[in-house]
């Protein structure tokens, strides 16, 4: 009767594993797409006006349009952050920058009567360590530089991807993987276990605001401030948060799923999220492998509605053969500027 009972115990057991491993193996397929294709198509024309090492992100303000360059596949020489005059001009790398400078994403604030302009990067230095970089940007419609301000440090930093600003002296840090290598890191690069987080800098120390997150690759807020809008690549999701502008504090809000995984995250001037998103995974990684592989490029427009997100459309859609990889969108009014930190490419596109 014993052996019986465990017989069945240990057959439960099996049947409880192997059920376990299909759904693994299924979410695995899913949140990498392995059958998800990018849907082509753009209700207007594109141009490519620049070619960079890498586009990791797009701000714009005051009429112009600031680049954060660099290559995902390591630091280069020309890496750094550009100037592109929207009515006008050439794509220009901007003085003022460290030696060792090598920008992720990048934020941007104003001060309060919105004259001057700040922008914010993340740094991977070319040792590997990570910092938060601040920067006044000087007459950016003449004659555009960077004025340093300083630069935060801290053991939190693990693998920082994007930066928002939430004031003079503090701002989220979207931390895509919270192990910094081996088994556990790559569990939480491909989904399979829960390891990203936000920080949150007060202006005097780090701490975790948010955590259990899959690979969480851009934060913004919201223009009334009281949201933090974040994008999960491994929920092929948009996370929001409910923020309490007196400490920085984030609470659980609701997720929105989008039909590819996303990266950067901008806003546009209507209050709308612009997001870059990879319809297979696996192909984007393959490209991040050997630079002569293509993969597919989709750009959503998300409408918010008390700065939650409410509803999707795909705006632009290619198979690689234009822009291959597209990691970044930033809109305003009919004009678009797509670039991708894998393909290096940077368009201009104007919609009918």
């Amino acid at each position: 009767m014993n052996r019986l009972k465990s017989l069945r115990a240990w057959r439960m057991t099996g049947i409880m594993a192997g059920v376990a491993i299909l759904v693994l193996i299924g979410r695995t397929v899913w949140i990498n797409g392995l059958f998800s294709t990018a849907k082509p198509g753009f209700f207007g024309t594109c141009k490519v006006i620049a070619q960079l090492p890498g586009v990791e992100d797009i701000e714009i303000a005051n009429g112009v349009a600031f680049v954060s360059g660099a290559s995902a596949r390591g630091p280069g020489a020309a890496d750094g952050i550009y100037a592109l005059p929207l009515a006008g001009g050439k794509l220009t790398k901007l003085l003022g920058a460290p030696k060792d400078f090598h920008p992720r994403g990048i934020g941007l604030y104003h001060s309060p009567d919105g004259s001057g302009i700040f922008l914010l990067a993340v740094n991977r230095r070319s040792t590997g360590r990570f910092s938060i970089d601040s920067f006044e940007v000087t007459n950016p419609l003449t004659a555009p530089a960077l004025v340093a301000q300083g630069t935060i440090e801290g053991g939190l930093l693990i693998n920082p991807q994007d930066v928002a600003a939430a004031g003079p002296g503090s701002f989220y840090v979207a931390n895509g993987t919270a192990s910094k290598n081996g088994f556990v890191h790559t569990l939480q690069t491909y989904g399979v276990i829960a390891g990203g987080n936000i920080l949150y800098f007060n202006g005097m120390s780090f701490c975790v605001a948010a955590d259990g997150l899959y690979g969480v690759r851009s934060v913004l807020l919201t223009p009334d401030g009281m949201h933090l809008v974040a994008s999960s690549l491994l929920t092929r999701s948009l996370k929001t948060f409910n923020r309490e502008p007196l400490n920085g504090a984030l609470s659980d809000g609701d997720g929105f799923t989008l039909p590819a995984a996303p990266e950067k995250l901008t806003l546009d001037n209507r209050g709308e999220i612009w997001a870059a998103g990879h319809a297979n995974l696996l192909q984007w990684r393959a490209m991040a492998n050997d630079p002569g592989a293509r993969s597919s490029s989709q750009i959503f427009r998300v409408g918010l509605a008390s700065g939650v997100p409410q509803d999707v459309e795909q705006i632009y859609g290619n198979d690689g053969s234009e822009i291959a990889g597209a990691s970044v969108a930033a809109s305003l009014g009919k004009r678009l500027l797509i670039g991708s930190s894998l393909d290096g490419r940077l368009l201009d596109c104007a919609a009918k």
